[in-house]
């Protein structure tokens, strides 16, 4: 053994902790920031990165579950408006709490119409969450003729995005508990077992006996779980029932997990990957603002971080695809 070997159980407690490249991205990005943007890395505004980035970091999960499978998720963002609208119209009935919950429930009903579309029906994931995003949309634009209806004033209204539990604010603890089950049910779970087979080879999966159609729809209703939770703490946050309410949710909780190295093609992705990506995008997003970037800048340099990041995660590729794309022949 030279002497900059290390001994074998601390070389194989490396090997089975060692950060991917979800985690050295996050890393750079953050210390990019904390050099070049004023104001980044005081406590104050790290604090509400994480704020911001534990919202995002729910639906995150939910979109995870779905991408696992081999699917997508592009109603989140409606389906979270629908349920602020409902909330609030039923918080004269159903107290602050119970209209929250109410709007929360229809979240879960439309993952469960989800699931139960694109198991039951064989009907492709995109199309099915697209329709229903366009569905959601109209719905909840409907009810309340296309404008903003507030909620009446309340602390139990507001808890969800401004309380704290032993000063630390709600929406930190949800971020944190979300990311704890999605792990739990990824890594300990046979549930999550199922859906890295189904997702992996949905056929293979099938010919050896596992409910492909069950394990997808159960999928996409813990999915909409998540999202529902995102709902109540963005409906808590603005304080009304907003049509309009978080339009690029679903994009945004995508680029997180691909930022995080989870692909699209299904059977892969864990929780710290969720993590990584959504911070990066918390980050980047505070660091525009406190530039002061214009917001079509602001798109840009989310396009740009976006695609950088996932060029980095597969790097280790790029040289295979290129010498491919250089070597091959035109069709005869």
């Amino acid at each position: 053994m030279t002497a900059l070997a290390l001994p074998l159980p601390v070389r194989s407690a490396w090997r089975r902790w060692r950060p991917g490249a979800a985690a050295w991205t996050t890393l750079g990005v953050f210390l990019l920031f904390a050099v070049l943007v004023p104001r980044f890395a005081s406590s104050g505004n790290l604090v509400n990165v994480l704020r911001v980035a534990a919202i995002l970091c729910v639906a995150a999960c939910g979109q995870a579950i779905v991408l696992v499978l081999g699917g997508i998720e592009f109603s989140f963002g409606s389906s979270a408006a629908l349920a602020s609208v409902v909330g609030v119209l039923a918080v004269p009935w159903l107290g602050p709490a119970g209209g929250l919950a109410a709007g929360g429930a229809v979240v879960i009903a439309i993952g469960a119409l989800n699931g139960a579309l694109i198991a039951g029906f064989g009907l492709p994931p995109f199309v099915v969450t697209l329709g229903m995003l366009m569905a959601a949309a109209g719905a909840a634009a409907s009810l309340v003729g296309g404008q903003p209806i507030d909620a009446p004033p309340s602390a139990a209204f507001a808890w969800p995005a401004a309380g704290s539990v032993a000063t630390i604010p709600v929406p930190i603890l949800l971020g944190a508990a979300a990311v704890t089950v999605l792990h739990a049910l990824l890594s300990r779970s046979r549930l999550g077992r199922l859906w890295y087979l189904a997702g992996a080879n949905p056929v293979a999966a099938r010919l050896s006996g596992i409910a492909v159609g069950r394990v997808t729809f159960l999928g996409y209703l813990v999915a909409g779980a998540f999202c529902a939770v995102t709902a109540v703490v963005l409906t808590s946050r603005v304080g009304s029932g907003q049509p309009n309410l978080a339009p690029n949710l679903p994009f945004e909780s995508i680029a997180a997990c691909a930022i995080g190295g989870i692909p699209l093609a299904g059977g892969e992705g864990r929780a710290h990957q969720v993590v990584c990506g959504v911070l990066v995008i918390a980050m980047m997003n505070n660091a525009v603002v406190l530039l002061n970037f214009p917001i079509a800048a602001q798109q840009l340099v989310m396009a740009v971080v976006i695609i950088g990041a996932v060029l980095l995660q597969n790097a280790g590729s790029l040289p295979v695809m290129l010498r491919r794309a250089l070597t091959r022949r035109p069709n005869a």
